[in-house]
C-alpha cells in the first residue's frame, strides 16, 4: 500500500515538474550540489560582513566594493586562461580544495586574532569571489550535463535548490550564531563544501560526456583573444553582460530605496532588524515558490527572450508605485519583486541565454560576466549612491526616476539580446541572418531616377523589364524619354515592354519611331506597335485603321487586326464598324488552306490573339477548336487566348489542361488573367463537385499561386479545410509561395492555428498507429502478419514525414521562410545536437500559442523510439487492434487502406475483423473494394 502511494506520489511529482524518465537522479544531484554551495555561502557571508563592519567600519564599505571589482578583473582573466588550458572538472576540483583550505586558514587567523584589518579585507573579497566563481562553475557544468531543451525544462527546478540553500543557510546562521563563535561557523561551512565537492565529482564523472571532460587544445581560444575581446566581438555576449550589469546597479538602488523608506518609517533598531529579516526571508520563500511552480511554465510559455522582460517589467511597475507614493508597502513590494524574480525567472532566462555560445568561448567569458560584470556593477551602484544620493541629497522619488530610466536601457538591451539569441541558433544551422527587401520605387527621388536611367541604358534584361513595368504603372512621363531608345533593343520582350510604356506617352511625334516596328520579326511587338500607333493617331483613326487592316503585308495587316481587337474589346460598335468577326473568320480560312507550317501558325496566332484580346464572343468556337489542334504550339496559344477573354465559359476547359505537364504552366498563366474575385468562387464550386478528377483537384491550389489578391488566400484556406492530405500539401506550398511573392497578403493567426491543430492531431494519431502496428503486427514474433505489419509501419512513417512537412509549412506562413523551412531539413539530422539547436531555434521564434501546440511534437523527434510515457504526455492512448485498423480503413489514404487490409488478410484470425471488411467493401476506391472481395470470400469459407 505504502509502496503504491509512494510510486503515485513520485509520478505526480515528476509530471508536475516535467522531469522525465532517466532524469531524476541527475536533477536531484545537481539540485543538491547548488543547495550545498549556496547554503555554505549564506553561512560565511554574514561572518565576513560582520567581521568587516566591526573591525574596519561602514565608512570603508564603498572602498571594498571597488576592491572587489578590481580584484575580480584580474582573477577572472587568470581564471579564464586556466579554463582554456584545463578541463572544467579539474578547475572545479581545485576551486573546492582552495576554498576549503581558505576557510580553515581564515578560521585560524580569526581565532588567533592575527592581522585583523588585512584579514577582514581579504576575507570579504574572497567570499564575494567564492560566491561568484562557484555558482558560475555550477551553471557552466549544467550546460554540459543538460542539452538546451532539457535545460529549459529543468534549470528552473534545479535553481530552486539555490534558493532553498539561501533560506536554510540564513536560518542556520541565525540559529547557530548564538551557540558557536564565528570561526567555528567557518568549520561548518567547510564541512558542507566537502560534501558538495563529493556530489560535484559524482556529477562530473557520471553525466558529463567523456569528450567534454577532456581538454581539447585544438579547440582552445588563441591566447591573444582575451575574454574581454571575445565579449566585444560578440553582440550576444555584450548585450548579456550589459543586461546583467544594469540589473545589479538597479538592485543596489532598489536596496537603498527600500532601506531608506523602511528606516524612515521604523525608527526602533530591533523592529527594523525584525522587519528586514522577515521580508528577506519572505522574499526568498516567494522566490522558491516561483521557481518551483512558475518559472518553468513562464520560460516555456514566453520563451527565453520574452522571459528577460519579466523582472525589469515588474521593477518598473514597482518603481512607478514608489514614485507615486513613497510609502512602506510600495518600497517593500519593489524589493520583493527584485529578490524573488531575480533568483527565479530572470536567473533561468539569463542562464539559458548563453546556451547558443560555443563551449570554448562560453567557458572563457561566462566567468567574466558572472564575476567581473557583477562586481563592477556593484561598485558602480555604490558610487552612484555615494555621489548622487549623499552628495546631491536626492529624494526617494528621484531614485525611483533613476531606476525607471535604467530599466528603460535594460529593456532596450533585452530586446537586442533576445534577437541575437535567436540569430545565434540560426548561425549554427547555417540560416542566413537577413533577407534584403526591395525598396519601393520612388520615381520622384532624383538619385533614384538617375539610377533608373543608367539601368535602362546598361542593365540586364530582367532589370530593364522590372523598371519598365514600374514606369508603366507610374506613367512617369519624364522617364519615358529614356524608354524610347529601347524600341531598338535586341530583346523582343524589352521592345514589348517599351511599347507598353510609350502607349501612355503624350508626344505624338513618337509615331515615326514606332511605325517601323509594324514589321518587327516578333508578332507580339507588331500588335503592340499598332496599338501604340492607334493611340497616337486619334484624329485620322478610321482611315489609319482601314489602311493597315488592308495592307498587303500579312505582318502589318495581322498586327493591325490584333491591335484593333485589343482596342475594341467589349466595344460592340467598333467591332461592327470594322467587321472584326468577318475579318477573323477570313484569317481562319486562310490558315486552313496554308501549306507552309510557319505561315499557317502565324495566321492562327493572329486569329487566336484577336479573339482573345478582343473577347469576340461569336468566335469563341474557334478557340475551342484550336485547343485540340494537332500542333502543341497552337494549343498553347489557344489556352492563352481563352485566358485573355477572362470569360468563365472557358474555365472548365482550362483547368482540364492542368494535369498535363506540357500545358500546366500555360493553363495557370491563362487562369491568372482572370479577376480573382470572379474566378475563385467558381473554382471553389468546381472543387466540391463529386465527379471532379483528382488529378485536376490537386492542381487547383497552383492556380492561385500567381494571384495577388486576398481572395486567393481565402480560396486556399477553404480548399485546405475540405480536401485530403495530398491536396493540403499543395495548398500549403502555394500559400508559402504567395507569402513570398506578395508579403502584404495576410493569413490570419486563427486560420494558421486551426490548420496546425489539425496536423498536430493527425501526427499524434499516426504516431499512435505506428506504436500499435509495431506492438501488434510488426514485432519479430508476430507471424505470419509480420511482413504486412512492416509494410504498414513504413507507410505510416512516410505519412508522419509528410505531416511534419506540412506543420513546418504552416508555421512558415507566419514567419520568414528562410528561418522556418531549413529546420525541416535539420529536425531529423543524424547529429542530436543539430536537432537540439533546431528545436531551440523554433522554441525561441514561435509565438506562445504555436509553441504550446508544436513543441511537444517536436521533442518526440529527439527520441528514436517514443515510449508509452511519451504518448501519455501527448494525451494519447494506444489504440487496440480493431481501433487502429478501423481508423486506417475509415481514412482517405488509399495506400494505408490497402496495407490495413493486407494486415487483416495475413492475420491468424481475420474473421475478428468481419465488420471492418464489410465496411471497406463499400469504399469509394476501386482497389480497396476489389481487395475486400477475396477477404469476404475467405471469411465465408471459414464460416462454412
Amino acid at each position: 500500500m505504502l509502496g503504491s502511494l509512494l510510486a503515485k506520489w513520485k509520478e505526480t511529482f515528476l509530471r508536475t515538474f516535467d522531469i522525465r524518465v532517466g532524469e531524476f537522479r541527475r536533477v536531484w544531484l545537481m539540485q543538491l550540489n547548488v543547495f550545498l554551495l549556496i547554503q555554505c555561502l549564506w553561512i560565511i557571508k554574514p561572518v565576513a560582513n560582520a567581521q568587516f563592519l566591526s573591525r574596519v567600519g561602514i565608512e570603508r564599505l564603498p572602498l571594498v566594493f571597488l576592491l572587489v571589482a578590481l580584484t575580480a578583473l584580474g582573477v577572472s582573466t587568470v581564471y579564464s586562461g586556466i579554463l582554456n588550458r584545463k578541463a572544467l572538472g579539474s578547475v572545479m576540483g581545485s576551486t573546492y580544495l582552495l576554498s576549503i583550505f581558505s576557510l580553515f586558514t581564515f578560521a585560524v587567523l580569526m581565532r588567533l586574532d592575527l592581522f585583523p584589518n588585512w584579514m577582514s579585507y581579504v576575507f570579504y573579497i574572497g567570499v564575494a569571489l567564492f560566491g561568484l566563481i562557484t555558482t558560475s562553475q555550477f551553471w557552466l557544468m549544467g550546460n554540459l550535463v543538460f542539452n538546451s531543451l532539457e535545460a529549459k525544462r529543468l534549470f528552473g527546478f534545479i535553481g530552486a535548490g539555490a534558493i532553498a540553500g539561501g533560506i536554510s543557510g540564513g536560518y542556520m546562521t541565525s540559529l547557530l550564531a548564538p551557540l558557536l563563535d564565528s570561526e567555528n561557523m567557518l568549520f561548518v561551512a567547510a564541512g558542507l563544501l566537502l560534501i558538495s565537492m563529493k556530489v560535484n565529482h559524482s556529477i562530473w564523472h557520471t553525466y558529463v560526456p567523456e569528450v567534454q571532460r577532456k581538454t581539447q587544445p585544438g579547440a582552445a581560444v588563441p591566447p591573444q583573444e582575451f575574454p574581454f575581446r571575445l565579449l566585444m566581438h560578440s553582440k550576444h555576449l555584450t548585450y548579456l553582460a550589459l543586461i546583467m550589469g544594469i540589473s545589479v546597479v538597479v538592485a543596489k538602488l532598489v536596496e537603498y530605496q527600500f532601506s531608506a523608506i523602511a528606516s524612515a518609517r521604523i525608527e526602533d533598531p530591533d523592529r527594523l532588524t525584525a522587519f528586514f529579516g522577515f521580508w528577506f526571508s519572505t522574499s526568498n520563500v516567494v522566490s522558491l515558490g516561483i521557481q518551483l511552480l512558475i518559472t518553468r511554465r513562464v520560460v516555456g510559455f514566453l520563451g527565453v527572450g520574452r522571459s528577460l522582460f519579466v523582472l525589469p517589467g515588474a521593477l518598473f511597475a514597482g518603481a512607478s508605485a514608489v514614485l507615486y507614493a513613497p510609502i512602506l508597502w510600495t518600497g517593500t513590494a519593489l524589493k520583493l519583486f527584485d529578490i524573488s524574480l531575480k533568483q527565479s525567472i530572470n536567473k533561468a532566462a539569463t542562464e539559458l541565454l548563453i546556451l547558443p555560445i560555443p563551449q570554448r568561448i562560453k567557458s572563457q567569458v561566462k566567468t567574466v560576466i558572472d564575476v567581473f560584470v557583477d562586481t563592477t556593477a556593484t561598485g558602480i551602484g555604490g558610487i552612484l549612491l555615494i555621489f548622487l544620493i549623499n552628495g546631491f541629497d536626492l529624494s526617494v522619488r528621484a531614485v525611483a526616476i533613476m531606476i525607471m530610466c535604467l530599466i528603460g536601457v535594460w529593456l532596450y538591451f533585452a530586446v537586442r539580446a533576445r534577437r541575437e539569441y535567436a540569430l545565434s541558433f540560426q548561425d549554427k544551422l547555417g540560416i542566413p541572418r537577413s533577407v534584403h527587401k526591395k525598396r519601393p520605387l520612388q520615381l520622384s527621388d532624383t538619385s533614384v531616377a538617375e539610377g533608373i536611367r543608367r539601368t535602362l541604358q546598361t542593365g540586364t534584361e530582367p532589370q530593364i523589364l522590372f523598371l519598365l513595368a514600374r514606369i508603366e504603372e507610374s506613367r512617369h512621363i519624364p522617364l519615358m524619354q529614356d524608354v524610347i531608345p529601347l524600341l531598338q533593343h535586341e530583346s523582343s520582350k524589352v521592345r514589348q515592354g517599351a511599347l507598353r510604356c510609350l502607349y501612355y506617352h503624350t508626344d505624338r511625334r513618337l509615331s515615326e519611331r514606332i511605325h517601323p516596328l509594324l514589321r518587327d520579326p516578333d508578332a507580339e511587338v507588331r500588335s503592340r506597335a499598332f496599338s501604340c500607333l492607334l493611340k497616337h493617331s486619334r484624329k485620322d483613326g478610321v482611315p489609319f485603321i482601314e489602311r493597315h487592316l488592308d495592307d498587303p503585308d500579312p505582318a502589318i495587316s495581322g498586327a493591325a487586326l490584333v491591335g484593333l481587337a485589343t482596342e475594341a474589346r467589349d466595344n460592340q460598335v467598333m467591332q461592327r464598324l470594322f467587321q472584326l468577326e468577318r475579318r477573323i473568320l477570313a484569317w481562319d480560312q486562310e490558315a486552313g488552306v496554308q501549306t507552309d507550317g510557319e505561315e499557317e501558325y502565324a495566321k492562327k496566332w493572329v486569329v487566336l490573339r484577336a479573339v482573345g484580346y478582343g473577347r469576340i464572343v461569336s468566335c469563341y468556337p474557334l478557340l475551342t477548336t484550336y485547343m485540340h489542334d494537332a500542333k502543341e504550339e497552337v494549343v498553347q496559344q489557344a489556352i492563352l487566348a481563352a485566358g485573355s477573354t477572362e470569360d468563365l465559359y472557358f474555365v472548365k476547359s482550362l483547368i482540364g489542361f492542368l494535369p498535363d505537364k506540357n500545358t500546366r504552366g500555360t493553363a495557370r498563366k491563362a487562369l491568372a488573367k482572370y479577376e480573382p474575385s470572379v474566378l475563385l468562387p467558381l473554382l471553389s464550386r468546381i472543387s466540391r463537385e463529386k465527379d471532379l478528377s483528382h488529378d485536376i483537384l490537386i492542381q487547383l491550389p497552383g492556380v492561385a499561386e500567381m494571384m495577388d489578391a486576398p481572395q486567393a488566400i481565402a480560396f486556399l484556406i477553404e480548399l485546405e479545410q475540405r480536401q485530403e492530405q495530398k491536396v493540403k500539401q499543395e495548398v500549403l506550398k502555394t500559400l508559402q509561395s504567395l507569402k513570398q511573392k506578395y508579403p502584404h497578403l495576410k493569413i490570419s493567426g486563427r486560420h494558421i492555428l486551426g490548420m496546425l491543430k489539425e496536423e498536430v492531431d493527425l501526427y499524434k494519431a499516426t504516431l499512435g498507429q505506428i506504436k500499435a502496428a509495431e506492438q501488434y503486427w510488426s514485432a519479430p514474433d508476430a507471424e505470419p502478419v509480420h511482413a504486412a505489419g512492416e509494410d504498414l509501419v513504413h507507410l505510416l512513417r512516410q505519412r508522419l514525414d509528410r505531416i511534419l512537412d506540412r506543420m513546418f509549412r504552416i508555421i512558415a506562413l507566419n514567419y520568414p521562410a528562410q528561418v522556418t523551412l531549413p529546420p525541416l531539413r535539420d529536425i531529423r539530422h543524424q547529429e542530436p545536437q543539430v536537432r537540439v539547436n533546431t528545436i531551440e531555434l523554433l522554441d525561441n521564434i514561435l509565438d506562445p500559442g504555436l509553441r504550446k501546440m508544436v513543441m511537444p511534437i517536436l521533442e518526440t523527434i529527439m527520441l528514436d523510439n517514443p515510449t508509452a510515457e511519451t504518448l501519455n504526455r501527448l494525451g494519447m492512448v494506444l489504440p487496440s487492434e480493431t481501433e487502429s485498423l478501423s481508423a486506417l480503413l475509415t481514412g482517405v489514404n488509399e495506400q494505408l487502406k490497402i496495407a490495413a487490409l493486407q494486415v487483416i488478410a495475413s492475420h491468424p484470425s481475420p474473421s475478428l475483423f468481419h465488420a471492418l471488411i464489410e465496411q471497406a467493401s463499400e469504399d469509394p476506391h476501386p482497389k480497396v473494394r476489389q481487395m475486400t472481395v477475396g477477404l469476404m470470400e475467405a471469411d465465408r469459407k471459414g464460416e462454412s
